[in-house]
């Protein structure tokens, strides 16, 4: 099953996001085509959104204070080819996602191909070669900070395959941030 009825994840504030998406246009325009810059949180969706659907979605967000993430330093997963920023903090993430996927859009939803670990891609579409090389050569300019998640968008592909933020679900505010 494909990402046709969209996925939950998380939109990197400005200017990450345009920093992010330079690299990705230069290094891996492939990816860039598809997606703007950004963490994926769920497994695909595997059937529309419903307004009930939506609203149950709210009710187990809405609880959930906002927090920090952490991005950078630039890391890789090989044997699998691709660059990508470290992001932390990878057991509030799981939570979120957790929380996310126990909505009954979920339900019947194929099972994770990897175990879950956040990332910011960079770069998937390359060689294990390439790897290598723009580990090295990014690694003294590939963005480094944090910023606070307030929300999380659901994202669908339109006809060329490209993802747009169609909703977004607000965290609470932490008192803390």
């Amino acid at each position: 099953m494909g990402y046709e009825f969209g996925v939950i994840l998380i939109f990197p504030p400005e200017p990450l996001l345009t920093q992010v998406n330079v690299l990705r246009a230069r290094y891996d325009p492939r990816s860039q085509a598809t997606c703007d810059a950004h963490i994926t949180l769920t497994v695909p969706l595997p059937r529309p959104i419903s307004d009930s659907h939506w609203r149950e979605l709210e009710a187990i967000i809405s609880p959930i204070k906002s927090f920090p993430i952490h991005y950078g330093p630039l890391r890789h997963y090989l044997p699998h080819p691709g660059v990508c920023l470290t992001i932390e903090p990878q057991d509030e993430l799981n939570r979120l996602r957790l929380e996310l996927e126990k909505a009954s859009v979920f339900s019947g939803a194929p099972e994770r191909e990897y175990p879950f670990s956040a990332h910011m891609t960079i770069a998937e579409f390359i060689t294990v070669e390439q790897t290598l090389s723009l580990m090295d050569e990014l690694q003294t300019i590939a963005p480094m900070g944090s910023f606070i998640c307030g929300s999380v968008s659901y994202a669908v592909p339109d006809s060329d395959f490209h993802f747009s933020e169609r909703g977004r679900l607000t965290l609470a505010h932490s008192s803390s941030n």
